[in-house]
C-alpha cells in the first residue's frame, strides 16, 4: 500500500519559500533549524527534485520550488481561511489586537481608540513599527502583530497593503528663527542647518524619500529617531526640519514652531496598512481594518 503523503512537509516548504530563510521559517513554525532542513530533505527526496539552492549566505528557490509554491499557496490560503471562518467574532467578547504603527499614525490613532465607545470589549495595543523591512516581515509572519502601519509597500508577495491615510510633507522651524518668517526659499533651504530623521525601512531622510526631484546635500546639525524629539529640538535651535502635516498641525503650537511650505515638489506621504495574506478573510482582522480606516479619518 502506498504511503500517505505528509502535508506537513508542504506547510514547512511554503513557510521557507515565503520567508526566504530556513532560520525565519523555523521561528515562525516553532521548529528547530535542523528540523526544518530535515523536512525539506525528505520532501525533495519524495518529489525527486531540488527545491532550494545555496545563494551566498542564504537560499534561493529553484524553478521547481516556484512552480510548487504557486500551485499550493492558494489552496493553503483557502484552508486557513476556512478554519478561521469557523470562529465567530463579536466586539462584545474580549479580543486584543496588536498593531505596529509609525509615529504620525500612533499619535493620531491611539487617543481615538481610547475614546471610541464602539470598541466593545476589544482593545488595540500599539507599538512602533520595526526599523527595517526584514524585521517587520519576520514579526508579521510570527503573528507578533495583526498588522502594521507605515509609509511604503512591503517587498513580498505574501503580504497585502491598503492605503490608510494621505499626509503631506512640511518644513518646520522655531517661531524665533532669525532668518525665516512664514515662508522659505530654495536658497534658504540649502543655506540653513537641518535636523533630520531617517525614514523607517529606508536608508534615506524623509525629504529625500518623497521628493520628486533629487535634493542636494544639506548641512546636517543633528539626527533624531523620533519626529517629536526632532520638533522639540527645532524649538530650541535655529535649524529646520521636515515632518508630516498631521504631526505639525497637532504639535507646532505646543513647540512654538512655524509650519512652512517646502520650496520643492513632494509626493504625498501615504500611510498604509500592511498584513499577511493569510489574514485576508478573517472576520476579526476585517473588523480591525475597517475600524482603523474609520478612526483615522
Amino acid at each position: 500500500m502506498e504511503k500517505k503523503f505528509d502535508l506537513k512537509m508542504l506547510e514547512v516548504f511554503l513557510e521557507v519559500y515565503q520567508q526566504g530563510s530556513i532560520t525565519l521559517a523555523a521561528d515562525a513554525l516553532e521548529m528547530t533549524q535542523p528540523g526544518v532542513s530535515g523536512v525539506l530533505k525528505r520532501l525533495q527526496e519524495q518529489l525527486d527534485v531540488e527545491l532550494f539552492v545555496r545563494d551566498g549566505r542564504g537560499i534561493s528557490p529553484t524553478h521547481h520550488a516556484v512552480r510548487l509554491a504557486e500551485d499550493i499557496e492558494p489552496a493553503f490560503g483557502s484552508v486557513y481561511s476556512a478554519l478561521e471562518n469557523l470562529k465567530t467574532f463579536d466586539v462584545h467578547s474580549p479580543h486584543q489586537f496588536r498593531v505596529f504603527a509609525n509615529e504620525p499614525m500612533l499619535q493620531r490613532l491611539l487617543p481615538r481608540v481610547e475614546n471610541d465607545l464602539s470598541m466593545g470589549q476589544c482593545s488595540i495595543e500599539f507599538h512602533l513599527t520595526p526599523n527595517d523591512e526584514e524585521q517587520l516581515l519576520h514579526q508579521l509572519s510570527l503573528q507578533k502583530a495583526d498588522l502594521a502601519i507605515d509609509v511604503g509597500e512591503l517587498n513580498s508577495q505574501s503580504y497585502e497593503s491598503k492605503p490608510l491615510f494621505l499626509d503631506q510633507l512640511v518644513l518646520v522651524c522655531s517661531h524665533n528663527h532669525p532668518r525665516i518668517h512664514g515662508e522659505i526659499t530654495e536658497q534658504q533651504y540649502y543655506s540653513e542647518k537641518h535636523i533630520t530623521i531617517q525614514l523607517r525601512r529606508s536608508n534615506q531622510y524623509l525629504a529625500d524619500y518623497i521628493a520628486r526631484e533629487g535634493l542636494e546635500q544639506r548641512v546636517i546639525a543633528g539626527e533624531c529617531h523620533s519626529l517629536l524629539s526632532m520638533m522639540a529640538l527645532l524649538a530650541k535651535s535655529h535649524c529646520i526640519g521636515a515632518t508630516t502635516m498631521s504631526l505639525a498641525e497637532e504639535y507646532a503650537d505646543s513647540f512654538g514652531l512655524q509650519i512652512l511650505t517646502p520650496p520643492f515638489t513632494f509626493e504625498p506621504v501615504a500611510h498604509r496598512m500592511l498584513w499577511h495574506k493569510r489574514s485576508n478573510d478573517h472576520a476579526a482582522h476585517q473588523w480591525l481594518r475597517r475600524k482603523l480606516q474609520e478612526l483615522v479619518g
